[in-house]
């Protein structure tokens, strides 16, 4: 018999960090506060400076906030009948969003964060809370007025997801808002600490009026500042901004002189050589483009008598070959349109420029967009709504979506559902919200249990069920075949006699 020998090895209990544990480079900082990294007053101007970056960002408010919410039942309530408790939520969150806000909608409030955030990387939200403690207001702030500190030190926290607990140590980070020397102190949204709105310090013992209210960031990135999409096509709309400016220049201090005086055998009297110094320095703008300028020109002495003059030739050369035309850098003005526009990734129909778009073109356009950009920007914004912004309220059923556009063409669809009628595949159930969308307006399901059978499936019932059998649509459909076929085998026919 063989032995074994085992040896017991002391071993020491082993505790996984319960929070991150990655190294974050905050950047500069001045004191607790991060310098950032672009100054907002000049991201701001720099967009609102170009030719195209304001229409790019206008698409993004409109295409992802600008056509509202809703609400719907989460996935997994979707199978079940509606119950008391699931009409109770829903009307809850209804009157949530409904008063969120009493100075604008809702959804105003996230399309001006969706400028702001655009524009310089960050939107900033003020969330405050009602005397239970939940979110109950929200108003926008203006993102060159705000600082961001440091990351703090972890602190344990309650997150409810679909009716279930979880806790979670997790850092926030402070903010300060600096106008004209006022400041105030706001704190991360869900840091569950009580925060000086004054001092901006944590402590247990602060009064309700000094508490500090909440900031929901919304930023591009994951630095403590967020960056601007169009950030490295800076240099571009610089450079078409001051291509803009030469053109408006030439209106403004432009000569329209574009010649030179040439004079053989002769010179410009004194009087001459100074009207053509003040022509020459007051000549600016369009209200000079077309006055007269009348020169005296004497010839050189020719013999011993001093009337005789040498004949003087007065040329006037064409200097238009090394002046601007109507529009300098219009092809470098044009190529930084488009590298900017291609940062927002939108295409020209969305920017207002359609000219080179037909019907076919610019569906495809919009539902390639609508795919790529504007529906993954929905999806992430109403994470934060529903996971984030609502999650105190610890909802079950209900969840906030953003409403998109409908790209579907009713024609086509019409087209569609007769084709699938006369085989017998639709219900009237099937069509009912397509006929809404036709009207304008919502129409509910019909509750009678036929109205869920195709209208070629269904007959009269017998023994109180509905039995499925073939229709006369059916039987006319073998027919159509047969024509089908018949007419295959004369072209067939008419194509080989003509071989």
């Amino acid at each position: 018999m063989r032995t074994v020998n085992a040896r017991v090895i002391k071993s020491t209990s082993v505790s996984k960090s319960s929070t991150s544990t990655a190294i974050r480079d905050e950047g500069n900082s001045f004191g607790d506060l991060i310098i950032p990294p672009y100054n907002p007053k000049d991201l701001i101007e720099m967009s609102k400076e170009s030719t195209i970056a304001p229409q790019c960002i206008e698409a993004y408010k409109q295409n992802v906030a600008g056509f509202g919410f809703g609400l719907k039942y989460k996935k997994d309530d979707t199978k079940v009948k509606e119950n008391d408790e699931m009409k109770v939520e829903w009307e809850r969150v209804e009157e949530i969003l409904g008063f969120f806000s009493f100075d604008k909608p809702f959804k105003d409030v996230w399309a001006d964060a969706i400028v702001h955030r655009e524009q310089t990387g960050n939107g900033y939200i003020e969330i405050i809370r009602d005397g239970t403690g939940m979110p109950a207001e929200a108003e926008n702030m203006e993102p060159e007025y705000i600082k961001v500190s440091k990351l703090g030190d972890p602190v344990e926290v309650v997150v409810w997801r679909n009716g279930k607990q979880f806790k979670r140590r997790k850092k926030f980070r402070r903010y300060l808002q600096e106008i004209n020397g006022s400041k105030v102190w706001f704190k991360a949204f869900g840091d569950p600490r009580k925060m000086s709105w004054k001092t901006g310090q944590y402590g247990a013992d602060i009064p309700s009026e000094e508490e500090a209210n909440e900031i929901l960031h919304l930023k591009i990135g994951s630095g403590a500042y967020g960056e601007p999409r169009w950030i490295s096509q800076s240099p571009h709309m610089s450079g078409s901004r001051k291509a803009e400016i030469l053109n408006l220049n030439y209106f403004d201090q432009g000569r329209h002189i574009p010649m030179a005086v040439l004079v053989k055998n002769g010179m410009l009297t004194s009087d001459s050589v100074k009207q053509l110094e003040e022509y020459a320095n007051s000549v600016n703008g369009v209200d000079h483009a077309h006055k007269w300028l009348i020169l005296e020109v004497e010839g050189l002495d020719e013999g011993v008598v001093d009337e005789e003059k040498t004949k003087v030739d007065i040329e006037m050369k064409s200097l238009a070959d090394i002046l601007q035309g109507d529009a300098l850098f219009q092809t470098y003005d044009d190529n930084s349109r488009m590298k900017q526009q291609s940062a927002f990734r939108l295409p020209d129909i969305f920017v207002g420029r359609s000219r080179d778009f037909n019907r076919a073109t610019a569906d495809k356009a919009r539902e390639i967009t609508e795919e790529q950009v504007f529906v993954p920007e929905r999806e992430s914004l109403a994470f934060i709504i529903n996971n984030v912004l609502l999650e105190p309220y610890n909802l079950k059923h209900v969840e906030v979506f953003f409403e998109g556009p409908d790209i579907s063409d009713s024609e086509d669809k019409a087209k569609l559902l007769t084709v699938y009628n006369q085989i017998g595949g639709v219900s009237p159930n099937d069509v009912r919200d397509d006929v809404g969308k036709i009207l304008g307006k919502t129409v509910e399901n019909f509750e009678d249990e036929a109205a869920n059978v195709p209208l070629s499936l269904r007959q009269q019932p017998t023994n109180g069920s509905f039995p499925i059998a073939l229709s006369k649509s059916a039987a006319s459909q073998s027919e159509i075949i047969s024509v089908l076929k018949d007419l295959r085998d004369v072209l067939e026919g008419l194509q080989s006699g003509a071989n």
